[in-house]
């Protein structure tokens, strides 16, 4: 028995051994590692919000509703596509469409867009090898596409986020800046790393709109497209998958007859999004965490001790049945009892001297 336990103990501690020098090198580089058929949905919700609502009836004559005061609930949903990568790439780079959907809760949709991306399945930094492609539709051409050149992070941020500054992707500005990390948040028992984006309002793009949106008469008139965001995103650090977003809009459309809000207030996850994430990500977060810092230095160290177990285990049973095997081939050593037992059967013959004493010679 001694063994057997002795041999799997050494078997065990070669394992870890082995486990723990190889946990960086190939155990973390193969977890770390986005999957390129990935999949998922979330929502996000914000309330008393400001927004301007295209839509045609079915005369296809186009009609703009000022909203405020509305709820707006969005729906995001992103599918990797994994047959729009070269099979010579698919170790580095993974291609993901997403679609988000907007609706004025009890008054109807807002927007629809598509979006493609492709990038790197370690830092998550766009890479533009496949095909990346952002809808243009209008109430003409709803599903009208146009190919883009993406910066920066986009769906998620690296494996192992480190506090400092990240380039994330703004699509209404078209192009990336700095997220920097704010702070440390709990998020339902999962640590996070906040990153904030600021973004100053400015102009970024004009074009010739109905008067009617600013309660004018006559003819299209130009308007500016002013933008402005703080973007928060709550990240968990080993996997860098955002288990939080939230957004503080404020976009709007400016002409000489006045401003109408096109998008306007807070929206983000709503919180069975939030909780979500963060009992997934959060376990596999720590998962990837143990892999990448504690086995390296413990496989190692619980190994040797396992094998130094499994050695004492082997040759203490080595010892001991040496000894049982000598013992057996010389015969049970007598002790004093024996001794007794044997000098009281012994037969002393008496000599001639002491016979003619004793008168019987």
């Amino acid at each position: 028995m001694r063994r057997t336990l002795g041999a799997i103990a050494l078997g065990l501690g070669a394992l870890l051994l082995v486990s723990g020098f190889m946990a960086k090198p190939v155990l973390y580089t193969q977890l770390a590692t986005v999957p390129l058929n990935y999949k998922s949905t979330s929502v996000s919700v914000g309330r008393d919000m400001s927004v301007l609502r295209l839509w045609s009836d079915d005369a296809k004559v186009g009609h703009y509703d000022k909203l405020t005061g509305v709820t707006v609930q969005s729906t995001r949903q992103v599918l990797g596509i994994p047959g729009r990568v070269p099979a010579d790439k698919q170790a580095t780079t993974a291609f993901w469409q997403t679609g988000v959907k907007s609706t004025a809760v009890g008054v109807g949709d807002l927007t629809y867009s598509m979006e493609t991306v492709s990038f790197d399945r370690l830092t998550g930094v766009a890479t533009n090898c496949c095909g990346d492609q952002v809808s243009i539709g209008d109430l003409e051409k709803p599903d009208a596409m146009k190919d883009i050149t993406h910066e920066g992070g986009y769906f998620k941020f690296p494996f192992d986020v480190q506090k400092q500054s990240y380039s994330w992707w703004d699509g209404d500005l078209g192009k990336a800046t700095a997220a920097k990390f704010v702070r440390t948040e709990d998020l339902f028992g999962t640590e996070t790393y906040v990153f904030e984006q600021r973004i100053d309002k400015q102009e970024v793009a004009s074009r010739t709109v109905p008067a009617a949106i600013f309660d004018g008469t006559g003819e299209d008139v130009p308007a500016k497209v002013m933008y402005g965001n703080v973007r928060t995103l709550w990240v968990e650090p080993n996997t860098g998958v955002i288990v939080k977003g939230q957004e503080a809009i404020d976009k709007t459309l400016e002409s000489a007859l006045g401003t109408v809000a096109a998008t306007k207030g807070v929206i983000g996850f709503d919180e069975a999004t939030i909780k979500a994430n963060a009992q997934e990500w959060g376990a596999l977060g720590s998962q990837l965490g143990f892999v990448k810092n504690t086995l390296p230095w413990l496989g190692p160290l619980l190994g040797v001790l396992l094998g130094l177990v499994g050695a004492i285990l082997l040759i203490g049973k080595g010892r001991r049945s040496g000894a049982s095997w000598k013992g057996a081939d010389e015969g049970p050593v007598a002790g004093l009892e024996g001794l007794e037992t044997v000098a009281e059967t012994q037969v002393i013959e008496p000599t001639r001297a002491e016979l003619r004493n004793q008168g019987n010679l």
